[in-house]
């Protein structure tokens, strides 16, 4: 491949975040360590999605994140009223409540299903979760609304309270208060609980506010995108050279085609499944991709992480001038 993106979707730090948030664990990860030695300075991208979309057919920059995710997951007519609704977990503290630091819960797809069935008998048929995969469900019926809201990824470990939507959005609080009183009671929970799994406290509703007609680079034109991310899996599904559908992020990065052309490859490390953790990614993707650039096979490494995008071209490593830091440290600069 010529050039390899690589998105750390639940990486925030606490200047993004909020405050009080606690730091992911300071692992040593050598080969990420040499790569952001070797980077162009951080490119600030905001959200990595908004960036993502900005950089496709511009079609898709006059729909919500939501929107432009659904593809291949809701009917044409749900686009308007489609959003996220992401299983999160709570934990109540003497003066405020704070989403768990792996509190983004991943669902089995049989979990998924009888879910949504609960889901159905008590709010439908006005509201209905559709599936987005193991991370998310769509939520339609709901009409889009100018009211701004937050990816739980960036909440991570820290206070929900300053990121909920605002009072103005009377709907939306009074559907979100709706679904945490049913919750509280419902057959599903109690279900986790007798498996000695996690109780899901509430579904953070967000990304379907209209998102602002942008125009970034064009100069990113993936022929493959990998992950578990549903806008990741949307634009996999719409790339024609992807031969069918989308796929999930390989647990190497040499079980990536070496055939020409860009890939994009999404990981949630924070919150995802052992092979996304960043030890792992640091084995099993910086380390080749180290080697990669080195010898010139890879042209370049787009990294996306904490609203940053650091770029390492090949051969950098002759630039031995070069001041060597912690990895967490480069990447919270």
């Amino acid at each position: 491949m010529r050039r390899l993106t690589l998105i750390l979707s639940d990486f925030y730090l606490s200047e993004e975040a909020g405050r009080d948030v606690r730091l992911p664990p300071t692992h040593e990860l050598p080969n990420l360590e040499w790569l952001l030695r070797f980077a162009d300075p951080p490119r600030p991208i905001g959200d990595w999605r908004r960036w993502l979309i900005e950089q496709t057919p511009p079609g898709w920059q006059q729909a919500s994140i939501a929107a432009c995710s659904s593809y291949g997951y809701l009917d044409v007519q749900d686009l308007k009223s489609a959003w996220f609704a992401t299983p999160v977990a709570l934990e109540a503290r003497l003066d405020h409540v704070r989403l768990l630091d792996r509190g983004l819960m991943h669902l089995d797809e049989p979990e998924r299903a009888g879910f949504r069935d609960e889901f159905a008998r008590i709010f439908g048929p006005t509201c209905q979760l559709k599936d987005g995969g193991a991370r998310t469900f769509f939520l339609t019926g709901l009409p889009a609304m100018d009211v701004r809201t937050t990816d739980p990824a960036r909440l991570l470990g820290s206070e929900i309270g300053p990121s909920l939507p605002a009072r103005e959005a009377g709907d939306l609080r009074k559907l979100w208060a709706e679904i945490e009183m049913w919750l509280h009671g419902a057959a599903f929970n109690a279900a986790r609980e007798r498996a000695g799994k996690r109780r899901i406290s509430a579904l953070w509703i967000w990304g379907g506010d209209p998102m602002p007609r942008v125009f970034g680079e064009s100069g990113l034109a993936a022929r493959r995108y990998l992950g578990g991310d549903p806008l990741i899996e949307s634009l996999g599904r719409r790339g024609e050279a992807l031969e069918g559908s989308a796929r999930a992020a390989p647990m190497r990065m040499q079980e990536v085609s070496a055939t020409g052309g860009d890939v994009v490859v999404e990981f949630a490390a924070l919150t995802g499944a052992p092979h996304e953790s960043l030890p792992s990614l640091d084995a099993h993707w910086f380390a080749p991709a180290r080697s990669a650039l080195a010898s010139g096979e890879l042209e370049r490494l787009d990294l996306v992480a904490n609203d940053r995008c650091l770029r390492i071209r090949a051969r950098q490593q002759w630039k031995l001038w070069r001041r060597n830091r912690h990895w967490l440290a480069s990447l919270g600069a």
